[in-house]
């Protein structure tokens, strides 16, 4: 039996139910605006979401990420640990006012960029604010995050999600489309007040700091963080000229489509990746210097994401059509093939998912800033060269395509400065992961209608009878009775 597998699936339990209850709400959500403002008002958050994500993850410089990796490996040295939370908060403290204040300041020109038109001026400004929250947020949960705080970190997120969600649920029906930034504002503040009042509890010292400490300090933080940084930036970018492509080369509605579509083949894979990310970053960074243990765990990270994602995968990738229509409405309902492609990709990024984290943890920012540019690149080429010529139908290959060339670039890297190999468990893992997808594919092209769906509940269950199956072996515990426990608990 693996301790590491073990403790991964208590963290991801912990995280992901957290993640589970944002992902319900999230969901309800977005009913709620597909309801009462279609696709074009959903279209019109995907793009509001795009802009604050991408002017987020300019204001935070990365140090949100850097700031864990340095509190984890100074865990033992206390005024070390100290002193880079103090800088950390410091510094995403005056760099998000900065870019808040900036985007306030431009609110009409950026209105006219993102939109075409004036109109949604107040909309932007709105979105300063929510820039500023978001990341006195992260901040506070990087240092959570860091002292491996893990409870308190997702007691705190669960309150803010609680609280956020239900003010807007309980306003999205009295107010007009054009309240959707007043939205995106409720739910930032009710993220950051329990975040803030968690960190505050922990009484943490701040040490007595000069000017030439604090710099150098700052320039550590950066070495990593430059890397997340301008790797956030470029991703969030590319995620907000996608949508502005879209809908200017198609329509806002389609923008509502491809944000639904997006939404529901990252509803399960988000959960597992964020809640993997919150121990597999600080973890990695502590034993990656031993390469054979860094295999190892990187092997058991990737091991435990695919056999917990797959009946949902496979059931996501069998079932879009309907989820479209039960999440959304029959409007969204040309969406399903967009899904499809999208979890082949989610399959694959299920893979490089550890191997650019291990590659932070190594200190190789270079390559791993020049992999996420590729990707970001890729991504956003493919889109442009898929929609010219295949139109709406195009949409989703370019998901795909992108992350099958990034999984190779970064799994070759960490071969070279990890000498990674694939174990042969997760060889056959993966093996029959594919033979399953690709069953699963068939079904397309075989049935339709109701004997489809019932052959898909069959792939679904022996999927999900082998997750268990490998997941208890591998775990030497049952699975079932496991979580009951943790539930009376």
């Amino acid at each position: 039996m693996s301790n590491s597998f073990k403790t991964i699936m208590k963290t991801t339990g912990v995280v992901g139910a957290v993640q589970v209850i944002k992902l319900l709400f999230g969901l309800i959500r977005n009913k709620l605006i597909a309801f009462y403002f279609g696709p074009a008002g959903l279209g019109m958050w995907g793009l509001y979401l795009s802009f604050t994500e991408m002017v987020q993850g300019l204001a935070c410089l990365g140090l949100e990420k850097s700031s864990v990796k340095q509190i984890a490996e100074n865990h033992q040295d206390e005024f070390k640990k100290h002193l880079t939370i103090k800088v950390a908060q410091l510094s995403l403290i005056t760099f998000s006012v900065i870019c808040s204040v900036t985007v306030a300041i431009f609110a009409a020109e950026l209105s006219i960029v993102i939109f075409g038109n004036i109109e949604y001026q107040i909309g932007v400004l709105i979105c300063s604010g929510v820039i500023l929250f978001n990341c006195l947020s992260a901040s506070y949960r990087s240092i959570l995050n860091g002292l491996n705080e893990i409870k308190a970190l997702a007691i705190s997120q669960l309150i803010g999600i609680l609280i956020g969600n239900i003010i807007v649920f309980l306003l999205i029906p009295f107010l007009e489309i054009s309240a959707i930034p007043y939205y995106f504002l409720i739910v930032a503040i009710c993220a950051f007040i329990p975040t803030f009042i968690f960190v505050k509890k922990l009484k943490i010292p701040s040490p007595a700091l000069t000017f030439a400490e604090g710099f150098e300090q700052f320039s550590m933080l950066m070495k990593v963080g430059f890397a997340f940084w301008i790797s956030a930036i470029f991703m969030t970018f590319i995620t907000f000229m996608v949508n502005i492509f879209l809908k200017d080369n198609l329509n806002l509605e389609v923008v509502g489509i491809y944000q639904a579509s997006w939404t529901i083949s990252n509803l399960y894979i988000g959960i597992i990746l964020s809640s993997m990310g919150i121990a597999f970053f600080p973890k990695i960074c502590q034993v990656v210097q031993d390469k054979q243990q860094a295999n190892t765990l990187i092997n058991e990270q990737i091991e435990f994401g695919l056999l917990v994602s797959l009946p949902f995968v496979v059931g996501i990738f069998i079932f879009a059509p309907i989820l479209l229509m039960i999440l959304y409405s029959s409007e969204f309902s040309a969406g399903e093939w967009i899904i499809r492609w999208q979890m082949l990709g989610v399959i694959i990024r299920l893979l490089g998912f550890p191997f650019g984290y291990a590659l932070m943890a190594k200190g190789k920012a270079i390559q791993y800033t020049i992999a996420q540019f590729l990707f970001s690149s890729l991504n956003y080429g493919l889109i442009i060269w898929f929609v010219n010529n295949y139109g709406f139908e195009g949409l989703g290959i370019n998901y795909f395509v992108a992350y099958v060339i990034y999984t190779i670039i970064v799994g070759l890297l960490n071969y070279r400065f990890l000498n990674y190999k694939p174990s042969i468990y997760l060889i056959k893992i993966f093996a029959f992961y594919l033979v399953v997808i690709c069953i699963s594919m068939m079904l397309f092209f075989i049935f339709d209608g109701v004997l489809l769906y019932i052959f898909g509940v069959l792939v679904v269950i022996v999927s999900m009878c082998f997750s268990y199956y490998q997941l208890s072996t591998k775990l030497n515990i049952n699975v079932v009775s496991y979580i009951k426990s943790k539930l009376k608990k």
